[in-house]
């Protein structure tokens, strides 16, 4: 990955961060997007601190002028774009009948439309750069059905048929476009808010896990290495569940 550009959205906590620390670590430039611009600063100096070449934006997956100007700068600052990390996502348990239009719309626009919108910036750079990879960032909740959160359901199942699609538009191009699904996975917002909003549903949930334990941001940081590889160029249009076996029955 020496020498070689990633972007990752939602890179200042969690799995953007552990993935953006890992590809830096390997000698890639790393730009990260978030909407705080104190938390992107302070996984900027983290990045840094490898001795890699960092960039952190402040931006909205779910503006597209956000979205344009971010790309276009990580273009501008790095000459290239090979990588795409498209990680941002939001989500809370919400029963169906205190669920407003806005709650909807919310997590679709970001979940959903934020990806279909970041690929749509990133994908002429990555051809430009000659191929590469795109990783966009599902759930467990892409298979599965998940009690008072149907909106962020809506939006991860819709992300399966996105990157399928994505990956067959472009797989006669050098680009590989797969979908991260993770598991329960420590130390990330999405997991806090659940924790405190549904323990209920955590609970139960973590109970199933066949593995026994949740997920750590690490792992998935790995499997985004792994599917931006020259080992990983074969596979494109999956959906790989991180789960420690929650999906398998």
């Amino acid at each position: 990955m020496k020498d070689k550009t990633i972007f990752i959205t939602g890179g200042n906590d969690g799995i953007g961060l552990s993935t953006a620390l890992l590809f830096a670590e390997q000698g890639a430039n790393v730009a990260i997007m978030g909407r705080r611009a104190d938390k992107n600063a302070d996984a900027l100096t983290l990045i840094e601190k490898t001795g890699a070449r960092g960039l952190a934006i402040a931006g909205d997956v779910a503006q597209e002028a956000d979205v344009a100007r971010a790309v276009g700068e990580v273009v501008h600052t790095f000459g290239a774009l090979h990588f795409a990390f498209n990680n941002a996502g939001i989500g809370d348990a919400i029963p169906l009948a205190e669920m407003t239009v806005e709650d909807f719309d919310q997590v679709m626009n970001v979940n959903l439309r934020g990806i279909w919108l970041c690929v749509k910036y990133e994908m002429p750079h990555i051809l430009a750069a000659g191929g590469g990879a795109v990783v966009n960032t599902g759930s467990s909740a892409s298979g599965l059905g998940l009690a008072k959160m149907s909106h962020y359901c809506a939006s991860k199942h819709g992300l399966v048929g996105l990157t399928k699609a994505l990956a067959l538009e472009f797989a006669g191009a050098n680009v590989s476009v797969n979908l991260l699904c993770p598991g329960m996975t420590d130390d990330t917002g999405i997991m806090a808010n659940a924790k405190q909003t549904s323990p209920d549903v955590i609970s139960a949930l973590a109970e199933k896990v066949p593995m026994g334990h949740l997920a750590k941001p690490e792992q998935m940081a790995a499997t985004v290495y792994f599917l931006c590889s020259d080992a990983a160029r074969y596979i494109t249009g999956q959906a790989i569940y991180v789960d420690g076996g929650l999906t398998v029955g």
